[in-house]
């Protein structure tokens, strides 16, 4: 999907690149579209006009022995144009997710604000595989910056959940809802933003 943002232009980008009948009311099975937006493979963002802004929130559930590639390249062409791009995976059985993510900043975009985000949570043997961002930037009057957090669940917090009377499921279903929420929420405002 190829996406061109002009003078200030501002659009927010939810990705579903998974479905859970758990968490169905957040979208559809990957490969298909829905009223939530795009649900996986590669989006294309071109900042073209002053103050143009993007922000693409992606969710992913997997399970069982699916693989998973997701990749977002942003490209900065104009002034003062700013992009955020924040993406949380839970990950079971031997699932496995790839991110890559791309922010190109051309010459002549000062003021330019690019971020890359990506989280992970894995249960069993998930693994996260090619988790890679680039930024390349051309112009020295810009910000930009990008993290990544990868990790198998805490088993001192699962305990701590389960000495309070839950049981593993539940311990489990609760650390991920608190892991997801920040992206559930952007997701749901997307929706309610619809026309």
């Amino acid at each position: 999907m190829r996406i061109l943002l002009k003078k200030d232009q501002s659009k927010l980008i939810p990705v579903m690149l998974g479905g859970s009948s758990r968490h169905s009311e957040l979208g559809s099975e990957s490969g298909s579209r829905n009223e939530f937006g795009m649900t996986g493979g590669r989006l294309d963002i071109v900042l073209a006009g002053v103050n143009a802004s993007v922000e693409v929130v992606g969710l992913l559930m997997a399970k069982g022995e699916r693989q998973t590639a997701f990749d977002v390249y942003i490209t900065h062409t104009a002034p003062n144009t700013k992009s955020n791009v924040n993406v949380r995976a839970v990950l079971r059985g031997k699932s496995q997710f790839a991110f890559r993510g791309n922010v190109r900043i051309e010459k002549g975009a000062k003021g330019a604000d690019a971020y890359l985000r990506s989280d992970a949570l894995l249960f069993d043997d998930a693994r996260m595989g090619d988790d890679t961002p680039s930024l390349e930037i051309l112009e020295p009057d810009v910000k930009a910056g990008h993290a990544a957090t990868i990790g198998k669940v805490d088993e001192q917090m699962l305990f701590y959940l389960m000495s309070r009377g839950l049981t593993r499921s539940q311990a489990e279903k609760l650390l991920i809802e608190g892991f997801l929420e920040p992206i559930r929420n952007r997701i749901k405002d997307a929706r309610l933003s619809l026309p």
